[in-house]
């Protein structure tokens, strides 16, 4: 029997991203709250942190 994956939506990772930078918990305190593996929420911000200056590009908004 397996198991089907989890898909979280763009809003529910950009939260669990911004708690954790504004250090409002620690990480494994989020991952174990929202039951995900903390290496998940640990991918979540370093894909945030990689593509942040997107959201200062006039031409990707095109």
């Amino acid at each position: 029997m397996s198991k089907s994956r989890r898909n979280f939506s763009a809003e529910f990772k950009t939260s669990l991203v911004l708690q954790l930078l504004k250090g409002e918990k620690k990480l494994n305190v989020l991952a174990v709250e929202n039951n995900i593996q903390p290496n998940l929420l640990r991918n979540w911000k370093k894909e945030f942190l990689a593509n942040a200056s997107l959201a200062f590009d006039k031409q990707a908004r095109r």
